[in-house]
C-alpha cells in the first residue's frame, strides 16, 4: 500500500484511504436495514417488551421467540433512538417500550441497567430522567455491596450517568455517584495493560471463581468500560477518564485477530487471549466498532480506529472460520450469534462447554494463552438476540457522528 493512500496511527495498522466509505456502506447498505427489519419482529405481542432470543421458524421468514429481557430492550431502544436522530425509523411502539423500561428502572435492578434507561431518557429529552437520577442516587450504597462490581454493569452505569451529568441532570449528587462508579470501575482495571477484568478482586469462598473474575475479562468487559470512560471524558473533560478509554481501545485494537476477529476472553495482565472462541458476530458488526468509535469521539476525533473497524466488518466476508456458513438472514432480519468450537447444544456459562470453562480456569491460574482457530470444524450458534440489532444501530450512529466531526 502506498503510504500516501493511508492514514497511519502509531502502534496500529494504517487505514486504507477508502476505509470510511467502506464502513459507512457496510452499515447503511447491509447491517442497519437488517437491524431495522429484525427488531420489530422481536417485540413480544404486548408491544412493550423484547424477547430474550430468537430462532429460525419453519417458514423462510418465520421466527420463534423465547423469553423476555428488559436489558436487551433497553439496548435495542438506545439504538433505535440514535437512528431516529439520523432520520431512520423502526416500526415499534417506542412510547410503550420506554414506559415499560422506566417502570423497570425504578425497581430493584442492577444500577448498570438503570444507567441504560437513564441514557435513553437523556437522549430523548424525557423529563423522567430527573426522577430516575434521584432514584439512582438514593441507591448509591449498592456500589459498595460485597461482591458488586462487574465491569460490564459498571461501564453501562458510568455511560448513562455521564450523559445525564453532561446534560445538567441530577446536580452535585449525581456527579458524586459518577465519581464513585468510575472509581469502582477503575478497581477492575489493570493499569499496565489497560484491560478490565470480569469484576474486582474480592474475597470469595470459591477461590477459583474469585481468581477467574479478577484475572480474566471478556470482550464485553472491555467494551462497556471503554464506552463509559469515553462518555465521562466527553461530559466532564476528565483527562484521566479519556486516558483509560484510549488505553483499553488501543490494547484491544492491537489484539485484534489477523482476519478482524475480536477474541472472547482475555488474560488482563498478559493482555492476551485466554479463550479465543466463540467469535460473536455482535462483536464484529456492533460492539467492536461502537467501542472504537466512542473512544475516537472522546479524543476529539483526532485518533481514529478506521482500520480496525473496517477489518471487524470485513470478517463476515473474509473469515477463515466456517467461510461457507451463512451468518446473516436478511429475510428474518437476524445475524446468527457466533462461530464457535463447541456444539451450541452443549454450552453452559459464558457460551462455553465444560471443557472450555476448564480451559478458561486454567488460564486464570497459569496464564496460558489460547492460539487455536476453528477452521472448518466449528459450529454456528443459530440464535439472535435483540440487543445485537440495537447495538448495530448504535455503532452506525456513533460512526456517523465521528465522520461528521472529523
Amino acid at each position: 500500500m502506498n503510504p500516501s493512500d493511508s492514514s497511519t496511527v502509531a502502534g496500529r495498522p494504517a487505514a486504507p484511504a477508502d476505509a470510511v466509505s467502506r464502513i459507512r456502506s457496510a452499515f447503511a447498505d447491509r447491517f442497519v436495514p437488517l437491524a431495522l427489519r429484525g427488531l420489530p419482529r422481536m417485540v413480544l405481542p404486548s408491544g412493550d417488551r423484547f424477547c430474550f432470543k430468537a430462532f429460525a421458524g419453519p417458514g423462510p421468514e418465520d421466527q420463534r421467540l423465547e423469553g423476555v429481557s428488559e436489558r436487551y430492550a433497553a439496548m435495542s431502544v438506545l439504538g433505535i433512538v440514535r437512528q431516529e436522530a439520523l432520520g431512520r425509523s423502526c416500526d415499534v411502539d417506542l412510547e410503550a417500550l420506554v414506559g415499560e423500561l422506566d417502570t423497570w428502572a425504578h425497581g430493584d435492578l442492577d444500577l448498570g441497567d438503570a444507567g441504560l434507561v437513564l441514557w435513553i431518557h437523556v437522549l430523548r429529552g424525557d423529563a423522567r430522567a430527573e426522577k430516575l437520577a434521584q432514584r439512582m442516587v438514593a441507591r448509591r450504597d449498592d456500589l459498595f455491596a460485597p461482591g458488586y462490581g462487574s465491569s460490564m454493569e459498571l461501564g453501562c452505569l458510568v455511560a448513562g450517568v455521564s450523559l445525564a451529568v453532561g446534560a445538567g441532570i441530577g446536580g452535585a449528587a449525581l456527579k458524586s455517584l459518577l465519581a464513585d462508579a468510575a472509581q469502582r470501575l477503575d478497581d477492575n482495571r489493570n493499569a499496565e495493560s489497560g484491560l478490565f477484568s470480569f469484576g474486582r478482586k474480592v474475597f470469595r469462598k470459591n477461590l477459583h471463581r474469585a481468581r477467574v473474575d479478577a484475572r480474566l475479562g471478556s470482550f464485553a468487559s472491555q467494551v462497556y468500560p471503554t464506552i463509559g470512560f469515553s462518555m465521562m471524558a466527553r461530559a466532564t473533560g476528565d483527562g484521566a477518564a479519556l486516558a483509560k478509554a484510549k488505553q483499553c481501545a488501543d490494547q484491544i485494537a492491537r489484539l485484534q485477530g489477523q482476519h478482524g476477529e475480536w477474541w472472547w476472553v482475555y488474560h488482563v495482565h498478559k493482555a492476551a487471549p485466554a479463550v479465543r472462541y466463540p467469535v460473536y458476530t455482535v462483536h464484529q458488526d456492533a460492539m467492536g466498532p461502537m467501542m472504537l468509535a466512542a473512544a475516537a469521539l472522546a479524543d476529539g476525533c483526532t485518533d481514529r480506529y478506521d482500520a480496525a473497524i473496517a477489518k471487524s466488518l470485513r470478517w463476515f466476508d473474509e473469515r477463515p472460520d466456517l467461510p461457507d456458513a451463512e451468518l446473516e438472514d436478511a429475510e428474518r432480519g437476524v445475524v446468527w450469534r457466533a462461530v464457535q468450537l463447541d456444539d451450541p447444544h452443549g454450552t453452559e456459562r459464558l457460551g462455553l462447554s465444560p471443557k472450555e470453562i476448564w480451559r478458561m480456569g486454567r488460564s486464570a491460574w497459569l496464564g496460558t494463552v489460547d492460539e487455536r482457530n476453528v477452521g472448518t470444524h466449528g459450529y454456528v450458534c443459530p440464535e439472535c438476540r435483540p440487543y445485537h440489532l440495537g447495538w448495530i444501530l448504535l455503532a452506525d450512529a456513533l460512526f456517523e457522528e465521528l465522520v461528521a466531526g472529523r
